[in-house]
């Protein structure tokens, strides 16, 4: 399959680099590579970005250059994948991401532009590769009925349709930081485009090795 994996900066980074799952991560990336699949990644900036976008803010920065700096987090985060990763991986960090998508090695990359999380980045990449599946590995188990950060009785949904995901996320303001399980951009290009996805707790590996080849994840299928 053609695979693309949106890994939340929560998990990869979040306060400090999380090196026993990086190198963790990087090993299931190159198994499934050598399993035939053609594998993407577009990492988020977690903590490091949040961070650093509170403090362009504090010191007065537009949002569009708030959104520069989260994005210089995402890629910095990309960077640590790619030097686990070694000669398996193919940067897309300043090239172009389709031609670098085409390549036989794994892609990584970070974010792209202002206004446009990592999800959204990983939905479009999703879109124009016509990927077979879009994991989005975050540090919640799935999509709810609401957020249960606030909500001690949220349900969470096995299944829901690509309109329900839009309807659940579409509460969501976008500033430079912001966070939710997807964000409204990405939710938007998977029910346009059909997008195959699932949403998962990344934290746990065995997740996204079960949503590649058919089993039980734990998770919400978008669909």
């Amino acid at each position: 399959m053609k695979i693309v994996l949106d890994i939340g900066g929560s998990i990869v980074a979040s306060p400090a680099p999380n090196v026993p799952y990086i190198k963790g991560l990087a090993e299931l990336l190159i198994e499934l590579q050598r399993e035939g699949h053609r594998v993407m990644v577009v990492v988020g900036g977690g903590r490091l970005a949040r961070d650093y976008v509170a403090t362009a803010r504090e010191l007065g920065a537009s949002e569009d250059y708030c959104d520069e700096v989260g994005i210089g987090a995402t890629r910095m985060n990309a960077m640590l994948l790619i030097a686990a990763l070694g000669e398996h991986a193919v940067k897309a960090l300043r090239k172009n991401t389709l031609g670098a998508a085409k390549a036989k090695k794994i892609l990584v990359m970070g974010g792209t532009k202002p206004r446009q999380t990592t999800d959204a980045v990983s939905a479009q990449l999703a879109w124009r590769t016509h990927a077979d599946l879009l994991v989005v590995a975050t540090n919640v188990d799935g999509v709810y009925d609401s957020d249960p950060k606030t909500h001690p009785k949220a349900k969470r949904l096995p299944r829901v349709t690509p309109r329900q995901l839009v309807k659940l996320v579409s509460t969501k303001e976008y500033r430079a930081g912001s966070t939710a399980v997807v964000d409204p951009l990405a939710a938007r290009i998977i029910e346009r485009n059909r997008i195959r996805t699932v949403v998962l707790d990344g934290r746990r590996l065995e997740n996204i090795r079960a949503a590649v080849s058919g089993g039980e994840h734990g998770g919400t299928v978008v669909g």
